[in-house]
């Protein structure tokens, strides 16, 4: 068994385990010595966690970073975005710089957001700034839709906030905590329903950061079209694109699960709109998502369930693809190694930031600021000053 890696997985997934066993890895127990252990959020919490104390050997590997819900939990996501970009202001950083309405211009991916019971009076002040805007409430540690709801009236918030016996505000620690947010209710649509965007992001290390992008992400429509109105906010079908809600819906397709590919997402709009619309659109796609990352210096916890037959051949590849990198050549794992594996291991990836490379126009970012060239998510010439604009993540 000498040279061969030793795996360990508590998620029996067959798109994981077909990938361990054509590459002639080893299953061994968690009990045994192991080098690759793709784990579950829970396992990582308990094996992670304060009590355990545990520390990864040279040769070990796992497929989340230990933090990993500061950027997966809905409030510790929008907390930390705030945060840095808080940090960026101090700074001094173009990158924070905002309009005239104190509206941030490279930053401004999150909308309104407040954490509930912790911000109710706060978000309260809001709401009544504009009373018939609509507001989406989500529970913190929840997935798959569970426990959203809409709501475009106090009353409808202040019946979930009120304790019914003492007819006061309830406190944090015996409410489950949630995050409310003004509702985006003029979306994209397309055949005038709601989608959304499933991407993988595979980022191999933190220090320096380096991240990939998966080339075979989908979106996922809704199966009832459309309505920004009040009589259907309680309709999940309209607003929710979860397959976990719209499987149960009438219209539901079992064949092709209400996805298309980004690819065919991205000819769709090229035809559309244009290409130079489009592929500004996908670079500022790309740049929120190293943002988000740098914010949290994390991984995500994708679903590796396949609701189709598409479904498992994209997700066995997206792991197949995952492995190439973080175990290059299929050999047992060493912390010192850290440099970028070559291009044609990358399958579907490629590559979407790489700080060492960055760092590299540091002296001439600065300069370039200094200046006061406006920065913005995408290098090249502005056509709206015909300036040129500095690259600022790649």
């Amino acid at each position: 068994m000498a040279g061969k890696v030793k795996w360990v997985t508590d998620i029996e997934k067959s798109v994981l385990i077909n990938n361990f066993e054509k590459r002639g890895w080893v299953q061994v127990t968690e009990n045994e010595d192991w080098n690759f252990y793709w784990m579950s959020v829970q396992t990582i919490r308990n094996v992670f966690s304060v009590e355990t104390g545990y520390r990864l050997s040279d040769d070990q590997i796992v497929n989340h970073f230990p933090n990993h819900y500061e950027l997966t939990r809905k409030d510790l996501m929008v907390k930390n975005i705030k945060r840095y970009r808080k940090e960026l202001e101090k700074e001094g950083s173009p990158l924070a710089e905002k309009d005239e309405n104190g509206k941030y211009l490279y930053l401004d991916f999150v909308p309104v957001t407040y954490m509930l019971p912790a911000d109710y009076n706060l978000f309260v002040e809001e709401f009544r700034k504009s009373p018939s805007s609509t507001w989406i409430m989500k529970p913190c540690g929840k997935a798959q839709g569970k426990g959203i709801f809409l709501i475009n009236k106090l009353s409808q918030i202040k019946k979930w906030s009120r304790d019914s016996k003492t007819s006061s505000f309830v406190t944090q620690s015996t409410k489950e905590a949630y995050v409310i947010s003004l509702y985006i209710n003029n979306p994209l649509l397309i055949g005038g329903r709601k989608f959304d965007l499933r991407l993988y992001v595979l980022v191999s290390t933190y220090r320096p950061l380096r991240c990939y992008m998966y080339k075979l992400g989908f979106c996922r429509f809704c199966t009832v079209k459309y309505t920004p109105s009040t009589s259907e906010l309680d309709n999940m079908f309209v607003h929710l694109t979860n397959v976990a809600i719209q499987k149960h819906g009438e219209d539901y397709n079992h064949i092709h699960g209400g996805k298309w590919t980004v690819s065919n997402l991205r000819l769709y709009l090229e035809s559309t709109r244009g290409k130079e619309v489009t592929s500004k659109l996908f670079d500022e796609i790309h740049w929120i998502i190293v943002q988000s990352l740098k914010a949290v210096a994390v991984n995500a916890s994708p679903s590796l369930t396949s609701s189709t037959a598409n479904d498992r051949i994209l997700k066995y590849n997206l792991i197949n693809d995952t492995l190439n990198i973080a175990v290059p050549n299929g050999e047992i794992p060493d912390c010192k190694w850290n440099k970028s594996p070559p291009k044609e291991v990358l399958g579907n990836y490629e590559i979407l930031y790489d700080e060492e490379l960055a760092q590299g126009d540091g002296a001439d970012r600065e300069l370039r600021s200094r200046q006061g060239q406006s920065l913005g998510p995408k290098g090249g010439r502005s056509r709206d000053s015909g300036r040129t604009v500095l690259t600022t993540w790649k």
